[in-house]
């Protein structure tokens, strides 16, 4: 009864296909769709003017079949024929099926039972596979759930056109297919369903199947291109085509995706040209797309193959035989990229990630090279022979005796690879028990053993035919195998030649990155004192201080770190009028200048002539300010003062008594409600266990405070602590005395001047001590401590405040910084740690690191390690410029300034690039490159990288340990265990908004 049906009363489903010059697989297609299980359908053929006998197959396949019709028309495109089908259309549902596919017998049932299971979908899409001479090939294309169908649409076609049943109403509100697209026209209609907000469900298996065959895929490779471009565009955007967009998408999606989207679209395409055998540069020079300065390599390298092997389409496994035609294409189309995008190579990326996809897919009994990488059958019943294999970078060795397979290895090399090199895999991996009597039966039928008993004959006998046969001196015999066997000695592997080619990364090829000279002179931020100079020194003698003051500006009054320290004293003076103001050891006048602002009059004085005379012809346009030679210690100031500041000189008296005995003089000569302001460096000789200097003075800025509270007349009223000084006022007792201390936190300057930074003795000069027995520790993995940023790099950011919280979290829970030396002794000198030890690292050095991280770090007495991509320094972080502006990074000045600042600096690689997609050679310049770049910058060894977005493989862990590293961090989360690789460190990552809780537990707390 269906079939007598008439077309054009309602019905399930309406099957839409388009006829051109189809005669030779039309019938296929037609009869799979009479063979439908479920029979409420029409199915309208468009003839788009075919020359051919499709007309008459038609005729002939459906006869009366009430449900089929065709309708003919002048050629004008698939797109238009499939307009011209869904005009006559009066499913519910449609499908859109070529005339050379076919419908599986439960296609539309299947469908129409997912239908009814999801009623808030407009479009099911179900799993799909090519056939090629009938029978499946290439890879399966499983439907996947679409959580965005608009954002996935935007950047692909996600699934074939007949894989694909749409509601009727929604193709018709997007428009139907846009008829200037020749090839692209069903990506681009599903691009504006999803923007309708049309919600999208996969049908679980694979229902659809699309016959291939040679030049099946279109030819017109530069049209392909264009119009999937064109979709990728419109997708980014507004689209004035569609009426009732859903508000979500009215827009586009975010413009940011649409570079990497065109470029997954060229890739494929110009794949798809290579394996046809054509030349993909003339279409690479037209795209107008730029290259994105960072690029997936290994979803390029599958972009690429699948469509290598499309593009071919040859019957049977493609590898290894499909390299041969499209090597040279590739190797073309790659290097494009690289010329285009020197800085990451992304070409050389992407070849590795091809070699490692292909590789895996070789049969096991075949030799054969693809790019880089080259497998190798190995035979054990015949001879090891020395390799000599150009270009190539990875060995894949499949050790077989005859058909059986015993083993498999893969290396690392540099375009050879030594018998004696495979002779040791041979010994590694194969079971002498298991391999003797095998290749002892096979050498027996070959005669080698006749007349001889006994395994000493035996190699006697095969060591002399050897000789008299001229046997080829670079090549070894599983004899010699075995004799390395029995007597247990193992063949050198290829250390010898990476040693050598790391050598050839030396100084001088670096030359011009490195450093003309460096200022060695003047490092110091206070005189060398006795116990450094091997001489007493006598501070009350005004000849030692005309001495100092021989030079000018011998302290550097304007570098940074006195600067702010001078700007930090003022605003503990700043809010009040001082009318008369004496400064004390006023040098040069620099700090004098500032103060006069504050003050009425300013008397300026020092116990050098010289430095008087200076401050006097400096000062000279201030009215305020006069000066003259005072000695604090044996002249009284003249008069009594409103203010007296006294700074970084009171280290230098004699003892405590005389430092009392100063302090009552100050009390003495300040008014009643005077100030008395002063700033002193922290010294170890106070607080021993603390950041501070380790001049050998008495007192510190610590012990200098004490004195002066101690005085009678004078109270403690205001503080201002750094790490590295404290500045203090205090109040002679009077009516203004409030009775309250005010206390701040504040930082020092950074970078630290490095006449500064070199003297301070962090932490005291302390580690962590050692315990009775292993604990594990967790190393902490941050990136950039800044508040805002580009939103797609959320996850790797840390607001200051939320790091203050973290580092606050950790001193008040007793957690103890470990640095990367106290590292280094712990998994190699075997001193284990006590518990709640933690190691702070910081990915990529960008400049936040020296704004934000480091002044926290400071503060709350941790130290850190800074991993710095060698060939960015000074740049930008342009591996994330895909998501906005990159972020600056540290210069070399900033960083050889932190390399005295309790900061272990160390290697993220060269360009930070993923190492596992280089080329031996390029991984080598990546490894021991930056190590020998920063060695000849920081003058000291390095010994750790963190491999660049955490990627690293066996052979990326076995160059860092040729290159020199002790340590290897990889992204991979977890705790140090004593049984750790030390070149395969977890660690542990600190993400944005993670709350203290999350935090605790990252540390092993909960």
């Amino acid at each position: 009864m269906v079939a007598n049906r008439g077309l054009g009363e309602v019905t399930d489903i309406s099957i839409i296909i388009p006829v051109h010059n189809n005669a030779a697989t039309l019938e296929h297609t037609l009869r799979s769709v009479l063979a439908q299980s479920h029979g409420d359908w029409e199915a309208i053929v468009v003839d788009d003017g075919s020359t051919d006998d499709s007309p008459c197959v038609f005729q002939r396949i459906t006869g009366d079949d009430g449900r089929f019709v065709m309708v003919r028309q002048e050629n004008a495109g698939a797109g238009a024929a499939r307009n011209t089908g869904l005009a006559r259309a009066r499913g519910d549902w449609a499908i859109f099926l070529d005339a050379d596919d076919s419908l599986s017998s439960d296609h539309l049932a299947t469908f129409l039972t997912a239908a009814a299971a999801t009623p808030d979908a407009g479009l099911l899409h179900c799993g799909w596979r090519r056939r090629r001479e009938g029978e499946p090939w290439w890879r399966e294309h499983p439907a996947q759930h679409l959580p965005s169908p608009f954002a996935e649409t935007a950047r692909r076609c996600p699934f074939a056109i007949h894989s694909a049943m749409t509601r009727l109403e929604h193709i018709r509100a997007a428009g139907g297919f846009d008829p200037s697209l020749k090839i692209c026209e069903d990506w681009d209609l599903w691009q504006r369903i999803a923007r309708l907000g049309v919600g999208f469900a996969p049908v679980h298996g694979v229902w659809a199947e699309v016959d291939v065959r040679p030049r099946s895929l279109s030819s017109d490779s530069a049209r392909h291109l264009a119009d999937g471009l064109l979709v990728i565009e419109r997708g980014h955007g507004p689209d004035p085509r569609i009426i009732g967009a859903s508000a979500q998408h009215a827009d586009g999606m975010p413009g940011e995706g649409r570079t990497a989207a065109a470029w997954w679209h060229v890739i494929w395409t110009l794949g798809a040209l290579i394996g046809r055998g054509g030349d993909p540069i003339p279409l690479l020079d037209d795209v107008k797309q730029p290259l994105p300065a960072t690029i997936d390599a290994a979803v390029a390298a599958a972009v690429l193959e699948d469509g290598l092997v499309v593009g071919a389409c040859r019957v049977g496994a493609p590898w290894p035989a499909l390299w041969e035609s499209v090597s040279i294409g590739v190797e073309e189309m790659l290097a494009w990229l690289d010329r285009k995008q020197p800085s990451s190579l992304p070409g050389q990326r992407i070849a590795r990630q091809l070699e490692n996809r292909i590789m895996p897919q070789l049969p096991p009994g075949v030799t054969a090279t693809i790019g880089g990488a080259h497998q190798q059958s190995l035979d054990l019943g015949g001879m090891l022979s020395d390799l000599e294999l150009p270009g190539v970078s990875r060995f894949y060795g499949v050790i077989r005796l005859g058909d059986r397979e015993l083993s498999r290895f893969d290396q690392m090399i540099l375009g050879t690879v030594s018998a004696r090199t495979l002779a040791g895999e041979v010994l590694s991996r194969v079971d002498p028990a298991i391999l003797r009597p095998s290749l002892m039966d096979q050498w027996r039928k070959r005669g080698l053993f006749h007349g001889w008993r006994g395994p000493r004959g035996t190699w006697r006998r095969w060591r002399r035919l050897r000789e008299r046969q001229g046997a080829d001196a670079h090549a070894i015999q599983l004899a010699d195998v075995l004799d390395l066997m029995s007597d247990g000695s193992r063949p050198t592997h290829l250390a010898e030649s990476l040693a050598s080619a790391i050598e050839r990364i030396t100084v001088e090829e670096l030359r011009d990155a490195l450093p003309a000279t460096r200022d060695d002179d003047a490092r110091h931020a206070a005189p060398k004192t006795g116990p450094d100079t091997g001489e007493e020194v006598d501070y009350t003698q005004e000849g030692y201080w005309e001495g100092i003051f021989s030079n000018k500006d011998p302290w550097d009054y304007r570098n940074n770190y006195e600067a702010l320290k001078y700007d930090q004293t003022i605003d503990l003076i700043a809010g009040r009028r001082f009318g008369d103001a004496l400064e004390i050891a006023c040098a040069e006048g620099e700090f004098t200048r500032r103060l006069a602002a504050l003050c009425d009059h300013v008397l300026a004085t020092d116990i050098a002539p010289s430095a008087v005379a200076r401050a006097g012809e400096k000062l000279a346009d201030l009215p305020n300010i006069s000066t003259r030679r005072l000695d604090l210690l044996t002249e009284d100031p003249p008069g009594c003062f409103d203010l007296i500041v006294c700074s970084e000189v009171l280290y230098y008296l004699d003892d405590a008594e005389t430092l009392a005995q100063f302090a009552r003089k100050i009390g003495e000569h300040l008014k009643p409600g005077g100030w008395f302001v002063t700033a002193h460096a922290n010294l170890l000789v106070d607080e021993p266990d603390r950041t501070g200097f380790g001049w050998p003075h008495h007192f510190g800025a610590k012990g200098i405070g004490n004195a002066f509270a101690a005085d009678p007349e004078l109270t403690l009223s205001a503080e201002f602590w750094t790490p590295l000084y404290r500045i203090q006022r205090f109040e002679k007792r009077g009516d203004m005395l409030t009775g309250e201390i005010s206390r701040h936190v504040g930082d020092t300057a950074h970078p630290l001047p490095a006449r500064v930074a070199e003297q301070v003795r962090w932490r005291g000069d302390k580690d962590v001590p050692t315990a009775n027995e292993w604990h594990d520790f967790p190393v902490l993995m941050y990136h950039r401590i800044i508040q805002d940023g580009p939103a797609g790099l959320a996850q790797w950011r840390t607001s200051p405040a939320d790091f203050a919280d973290q580092l606050t979290w950790l001193r008040d829970n007793g957690w103890q910084g470990i640095s990367l030396a106290r590292m280094t002794r712990t998994l190699h000198w075997q001193e284990p740690l006590p518990e709640r030890c933690v190691m702070l690292t910081f990915d990529d050095a960008t400049r936040d690191f020296m704004d934000h991280a480091l002044p926290l770090l400071h503060r709350h007495g941790f130290p850190a390690t800074l991993f710095v991509p060698t060939a960015k320094v000074g740049r930008s972080a342009d591996w994330d410029i895909a998501h906005g502006d990159p972020a600056p990074l540290l210069d070399w000045a900033e960083l050889d300034a932190l390399r005295h600042c309790d900061v272990a600096i160390a290697s993220h690689g060269a360009r930070h690039l993923p190492l596992t997609s280089l080329s031996t050679e390029a991984m080598i310049r990546e490894l021991a490159g930056s190590k020998a770049l920063l060695e000849a910058r920081l003058g000291h060894e390095v010994n750790a990288i963190a491999y660049p977005f955490g990627d690293y493989d066996p052979f990326v862990r076995s160059l860092a340990g040729q290159a020199g590293y002790k340590f290897g961090f990889t992204c991979f989360e977890g705790l140090v265990r004593k049984t750790s690789d030390p070149l395969v460190l977890q660690r542990q990552e600190v993400r944005n908004g993670i709350g203290l809780e999350g935090f605790a537990t990252l540390l092993g707390t909960r």
